[in-house]
């Protein structure tokens, strides 16, 4: 059974297993927010799902996706809407990945090419991750004049630690796949083209316990992890709106964009 989310995604359901697919098939399959909102609507009804036990996460075949599209004007041409309706735009992404966190089925992001900023926050609310040799994760926020957001901050800390975290940020260094996989931010690396296979193959592997179990476990590893992620993230909206709307913020970004990285 395959079914279309919003213009760019797709969920094809085999058996006891979904894989989830994002492509706009332009602009580097940058997330809009007709794909961001289509995303969400797929985790809430993934969420009411008795017969999904796994889900496999993945974006175009040729690039995981260049995160928040900065020339979306549903995103960033909103001078004339209220601060409420502001503010709602803004925790979009936090609550995509919280919903995508507190998915009860084991959840698996494929990534083929570049994961950047938004879709390796996308990523990072999976259990697992798996990535292809030639692919990259890339969290370009400072540069940009933004917040690192999406609720990012604690799960990169649970993984990495304080220190590198920080510098994953502020120095927006690009991970190759083995760095990132030495440094915590992905399970496995596979070779190019196959991530999505070994994804649904490790999927098939836990798929093996009851699915009693699998939930059960994910549910207490992640009370667990997660305790205190509310506490870092709950200004994150606020702190996006106020670096977007900064002149520092402005102009990073007019450079980032003519120089061709978005």
């Amino acid at each position: 059974m395959k079914r279309k989310y919003g213009r760019s995604v797709t969920v094809k359901v085999t058996g006891d297993h979904a894989l989830v697919r994002f492509d706009r098939g332009v602009n580097r399959n940058a997330i809009d927010q007709d794909t961001l909102l289509a995303l969400t609507q797929v985790a809430q009804d993934l969420a009411l799902s008795l017969e999904i036990h796994t889900v496999v996460l993945t974006g175009a075949k040729d690039i995981f996706s260049a995160g928040i599209d900065l020339k979306d004007p549903q995103k960033w041409n909103d001078e004339q809407a209220g601060l409420l309706e502001r503010r709602d735009v803004a925790q979009r992404g936090a609550r995509l990945c919280r919903l995508w966190e507190e998915l009860p089925q084991l959840t698996i992001a494929a990534i083929e090419g570049a994961a950047v900023g938004g879709a390796v926050a996308l990523a990072l609310a999976c259990d697992w991750r798996v990535a292809s040799q030639s692919s990259f994760l890339y969290l370009p926020e400072a540069k940009v004049g933004l917040n690192m957001g999406w609720g990012a901050i604690p799960r990169m800390v649970n993984m990495l630690g304080a220190a590198r975290t920080k510098r994953a940020i502020l120095l927006a260094e690009r991970f190759g796949a083995e760095q990132a996989l030495d440094w915590g931010l992905l399970d496995e690396v596979c070779e190019p083209g196959q991530a999505v296979a070994v994804a649904q193959s490790l999927a098939k592997r836990a798929s093996e316990s009851p699915a009693a179990i699998i939930r059960m476990t994910k549910e207490s590893v992640n009370q667990v992890a997660n305790a205190m992620n509310r506490l870092g993230i709950y200004m994150d909206a606020d702190q996006a709106l106020v670096c977007r709307d900064s002149v520092e913020g402005a102009q990073a970004r007019a450079g980032f964009l003519s120089a061709g990285r978005a």
